[in-house]
């Protein structure tokens, strides 16, 4: 299992000051081997959207004797230094950040950069004069990196690159991308746009550095741009309204409100703006808006798809060993297309809570099988608090379940290393450098009985087209009435899958998710053989399955397996198609979510209740690994409520002798296993934050 590490490395009591993270110390590497890091996400050389020279000093740059002295390197040397110990830095390409900072600048030489000081005139310093070759002496010129300048999609030399890669809302002015600005310094990120060919050079520029520099890894962020810019009031950019109307050129049937129009001139943003459209208004009121998001959810994947054959190919050409991770955010429906591109998927998470052991689950569905390392969430949930907490000398415990959870669920919540609390908090999240060591050499520790593969009974079907829409017309694409004020899809379908996976991870059952994909995004990999290995197969709320997806559920009933209905089901299908699948002896249709679990297997024998978690490993040996985690933290004594002589069972298949138990501070230790009807049952002494029973 990978053991990631967030590596921002921003300094306590200080902004978090995006895109380049302060340099790094040989020191860290000791920190990082102690804590029983193998891969480092947001970790460095993200200089490049301020300009390529910028990227290139961070890589390669001269480091004075004075810091030499305390053990500063450059991020190659670091990146060299770090994968001698076993530990991968993934190095960030910002895909949606295009920068200008305030400078102080005399004759060539900076003075100052983002915090100015007074020792000259303000200017700026970014891409803007990076692309007019103004900036500072120690940049090379624009040419040495693209010797025959780059061309738009106009055909025209671009002269302004801050400009011209730009989203756009519908009056045509610049997005921005706020979320990493910090207010009263004069910063502005515009939000990039990955549809505008000459960002992709751009980035690909970025790639070819980063890889000279000899990282092992390179991790794309904002996968999902320019489909966020929606939650701002876009984009409206010329390459977006071009692909748009590439887009419906292809339709097999043009849409109404096109009627008599002719499609081969057609701009979107001008026919909006004619009917009297402006911004401020949500786009959801938009016409044509469900065809404009599908657009986008189209050429994010194509793009996306573009960068990561980029570095690959050009990773090859040096002979370079490189691995790619994707940014996908929430494990929303429309990175289901991305996966495949992907050796590692990273989570930014929408919201980072106590207990949510159903996202991880979701997450490592969406995965297929390849590692998923999460990150928190500064801008949404209990990050801030926690620090908080942390800094006053409690919550030790409620630190240990963050990071114990997901690895529980199958997959990997990083560690903080002065990680990112958004841009309005003057902090970065650093944890007692003892308790980290602590909590990743525990992970280490029980790697062998730890795997992102389970041996459940029950699957819950994830309907990527059933569920996409409801995704996008959420108020993820919204920002609390900050940009328009919301207004609820007239035509948007219900989507009961988030409710399902939640009631039973409640309800002390374990499930896997299984992927159906939007079959025009990707091809399903999913067959009736897969299946076969549950008994149960829940689907929520899929009403846009295929015919061959449907086939897929049919055969399964048909072998002798169960199938539990919740909402609408394939009502997209030809008439009558459903009722195979609805009317089957094997299916079993309920009306409420909370009926669910009662119609499914309990592979894990015992009532957990509300406040703890488990998950069933598949272990490389072929046995199985039982994990458990106790959500039950008390204000009071700041811990977690303890859980003595706790009886479990696991339902298994094989021949079970022996059982081991795995638990934080403590030695591994062999416990009595009894074998009675096919559930192998053992009793935890006691049950504190996390307890994993290796049953062999």
């Amino acid at each position: 299992m990978e053991r990631g590490i967030y590596f921002d490395g921003w300094y306590p009591n200080e902004h978090c000051y995006h895109p380049s993270m302060p340099p790094r110390r040989l020191t860290m590497i000791d920190d990082l081997e102690d804590m029983g890091g193998t891969m480092l996400v947001w970790a460095g050389l993200g200089g490049g959207s301020i300009s390529l020279a910028y990227l290139e000093e961070e890589a390669f740059g001269q480091v004075p004797a004075r810091f030499r002295q305390h053990g500063y390197v450059n991020d190659s040397e670091f990146i060299h230094h770090a994968k001698d110990r076993g530990i991968d830095l993934f190095a960030i390409v910002f895909e949606a950040q295009a920068w200008e900072f305030p400078a102080e600048i005399v004759d060539g030489e900076v003075l100052a950069q983002n915090q100015l000081r007074g020792a000259a005139p303000a200017s700026t310093v970014g891409l803007r004069e990076f692309s007019t070759d103004t900036g500072p002496a120690s940049w090379k010129a624009f040419k040495h990196y693209f010797p025959d300048g780059l061309v738009n999609s106009d055909g025209e030399q671009v002269v302004d690159l801050w400009e011209e890669v730009v989203s756009r809302d519908l009056d045509g002015n610049p997005l921005r991308a706020h979320w990493v600005e910090v207010d009263d310094k004069g910063q502005v990120c515009y939000l990039a746009d990955r549809n505008n060919p000459v960002w992709r050079e751009y980035l690909k520029a970025i790639i070819r550095i980063q890889i000279d520099a000899g990282a092992p890894g390179i991790q794309l962020d904002e996968t999902d741009v320019p489909l966020l810019a929606v939650r701002y009031g876009g984009c409206f950019c010329k390459d977006c309204v071009k692909g748009f109307r590439s887009y419906l050129q292809g339709l097999e049937n043009t849409p109404a409100e096109l009627a008599g129009i002719d499609l081969t001139t057609f701009d979107y943003r001008t026919w909006l703006l004619e009917q009297g459209f402006r911004k401020g208004v949500a786009p959801q009121t938009f016409p044509l808006y469900g065809h404009y998001t599908r657009f986008q959810e189209f050429s994010i994947a194509e793009t996306f798809r573009e960068l990561t054959a980029y570095v690959r190919e050009y990773a090859a050409s040096k002979n370079h060993a490189v691995r790619i991770a994707g940014n996908f955010y929430d494990c929303a429906p429309y990175y289901d297309a991305m996966v495949d591109e992907v050796d590692v998927l990273v989570t930014e998470m929408r919201e980072t809570t106590y207990q949510q052991p159903w996202y991880f689950r979701h997450g490592v569905g969406l995965s297929r099988g390849k590692p998923l390392v999460a990150v928190e969430n500064p801008y949404g949930g209990v990050t801030d608090e926690l620090l908080t907490k942390l800094q006053e000398g409690r919550a030790r415990d409620l630190f240990r379940l963050t990071i114990f959870e997901a690895s529980a669920m199958g997959a990997n919540m990083s560690l903080p290393y002065g990680s990112w609390l958004g841009t309005e908090v003057k902090d970065s999240y650093w944890v007692p450098r003892k308790l980290a060591v602590e909590v990743g050499q525990f992970l280490k520790s029980i790697d062998g009985v730890t795997s992102n593969r389970s041996e459940h009974s029950t699957a819950v079907v994830y309907s990527v087209a059933s569920i996409m829409r409801a995704t996008i017309d959420s108020d993820q694409f919204f920002d609390g009435d900050r940009w328009y004020k919301r207004v609820e899809a007239t035509d948007s379908r219900p989507a009961s899958y988030w409710e399902t996976v939640e009631h039973l991870s409640r309800s002390s059952r374990v499930f896997d998710t299984i992927v159906f994909p939007d079959e025009e995004l990707r091809a399903t990999d999913v067959d009736a053989d897969s299946l076969s290995r549950y008994s149960t197969v829940v689907v929520p709320d899929a009403w846009n399955v295929s015919s061959g997806q449907h086939e897929v559920l049919v055969q399964f009933l048909d072998a002798g397996g169960s199938v539990v209905v919740h909402g609408a089901y394939g009502t997209e299908l030809p008439d009558g198609a459903a009722a195979r699948l609805l009317e089957h002896q094997g299916t079993t249709i309920v009306q409420a979510v909370d009926a669910i679990a009662s119609v499914t297997p309990d592979d894990v024998v015992t009532d957990l209740g509300a406040l703890a978690a488990a998950n069933i490993h598949a272990l490389d040996d072929g046995t199985v690994a039982l994990h458990i985690v106790n959500y039950d933290y008390d204000e009071t004594s700041d811990s977690i409520r303890e859980r003595s002589d706790f009886t479990v069972g696991v339902r298994v298949t094989g021949e079970v002798t022996t059982a081991e138990l795995h638990a934080p501070g403590q030695e591994p230790a062999p416990v009595p296993v009894t074998v009675v009807d096919g559930v192998a049952s053992v009793t935890i002494p006691t049950l504190a934050t996390y307890a994993i029973v290796h049953l062999s």
